[in-house]
């Protein structure tokens, strides 16, 4: 397989994953890649590596364009195993070259790899590197998402190589962002933000005013996962995106997720809906027995109302509502005014535990709603002043 150029000496050499269909919970139906990038100086450098099963289709483009005994300098920006997967394999063919990460970096290189012989050069943010004509600019972004994550900013080809952030997990032939559909691309990202990256919002803020004070002059941003962005019109879209998902801003829209066993839980469901789309507030409802919980986060970038309904299975939450807490506790949204509702047979209560994922993420709420088996139309009505309860907030 052949590296692509992706500015004159810089070369693509990273991995398509068409296969991924699922990445720690996140349903990524489109694949994903793995984005390596060589550098062609006097010191030739490789900025990260792949995941380990991918390893040969990253080797095979390396060796396309230089043979890994001249290689000076492995970066690793990032040592999660789909970036460093194979860099003990790459540092077996290149044994001569420094391994440049930063220190907490190099410590979790050497908790998930043999790193005996290595040379490392360690960095921290604002530092440089002359490669020959090239330099290269480090700035540690920590949290954002792992503590060694960082970045690598290429000065002469106002290049920005950002790891994880501004990334998508979506796999084509193309490799740039302007060889696809744009909004198509960028719903991608706002998916990979909302899975991945919402919890850590302010790192993601400072890392935005790091580059800024730095001075980085930026007309391509290179993620390690998805497709490049290029030109001034994209990378200013993508950074204003970042700048607005991270500020925990909203647009003011609701989200519904629920689930149901005979109906009971989507009648309230149905009703929360007609009372947002009443009151002209941009509503979306998912039942997770169709939704994957991945494909319902990118909606809580948008929305200030919350609500999570329930049927109760064994006196506990059920089992697909349980989940779906839980992976949304653990991506952390801030600013929600929110609602726990659902139905019951012969205990109430189990929805308190909903509730209390609210109170742990400091969101604003009213008490919970249930009604025991099928709801009728007095019941219904008594949901619909509490959604405007809610409103109202």
């Amino acid at each position: 397989m052949k590296a692509i150029e992706v500015k004159k000496g810089v070369y693509w050499v990273g991995a398509k994953d068409w296969n991924l269909k699922e990445f720690h919970g996140y349903a990524t139906p489109q694949g994903s890649t793995y984005n390596a990038y060589l550098l062609m100086d006097e010191k030739i450098t490789l900025v990260d590596g792949v995941k380990h099963y991918m390893s040969e289709e990253n080797l095979s483009r390396i060796k396309s364009v230089v043979d890994f005994s001249k290689i000076s300098y492995v970066v690793v920006n990032h040592v999660e195993m789909d970036h460093s997967g194979n860099i003990p394999e790459i540092m077996k063919l290149a044994p001569q070259a420094k391994v440049v990460t930063n220190t907490a970096g190099k410590q979790a290189l050497e908790a998930h790899f043999d790193t005996t012989g290595w040379q490392f050069e360690l960095i921290k943010s604002g530092d440089t590197l002359s490669i020959g004509s090239r330099t290269l600019a480090f700035m540690t972004t920590p949290m954002l998402h792992w503590p060694d994550s960082m970045m690598t900013y290429v000065k002469e080809d106002k290049l920005l190589l950002s790891n994880d952030g501004f990334g998508q997990h979506y796999c084509i032939d193309a490799l740039f962002v302007k060889d696809a559909k744009f909004d198509v691309v960028m719903e991608h990202a706002k998916s990979y933000y909302a899975n991945i990256l919402f919890p850590f919002g302010a790192q993601a803020e400072k890392a935005l005013k790091t580059a800024g004070d730095l001075g980085l002059d930026i007309e391509m941003i290179a993620p390690s996962h998805g497709l490049i962005w290029s030109g001034a019109e994209e990378v200013n879209a993508i950074i204003g995106n970042y700048g607005k998902w991270a500020s925990g801003a909203n647009e003011g829209k609701a989200v519904i997720v629920y689930d149901t066993m005979w109906g009971a839980t989507a009648a309230l469901a149905d009703v929360a809906m007609g009372v947002f789309q009443a009151a002209g507030i941009p509503v979306t409802k998912h039942c997770l027995s169709v939704k994957n919980v991945s494909d319902i986060m990118p909606d809580f970038l948008d929305a200030k109302y919350v609500l999570i309904g329930n049927p109760t299975l064994n006196n506990q939450l059920f089992p697909r509502v349980a989940g779906f807490v839980t992976y949304m506790k653990g991506l952390a949204p801030k600013n929600k005014t929110a609602l726990a509702f659902g139905s019951y047979g012969w205990r109430p209560g189990v929805v308190n535990q909903i509730q209390q994922v609210f109170d742990d993420l400091g969101w604003q709420s009213i008490p919970p709603f249930e009604e025991k088996y099928t709801p009728k139309s007095d019941v219904l009505e008594k949901f619909k002043e509490k959604v405007e309860e809610l409103i109202k907030l």
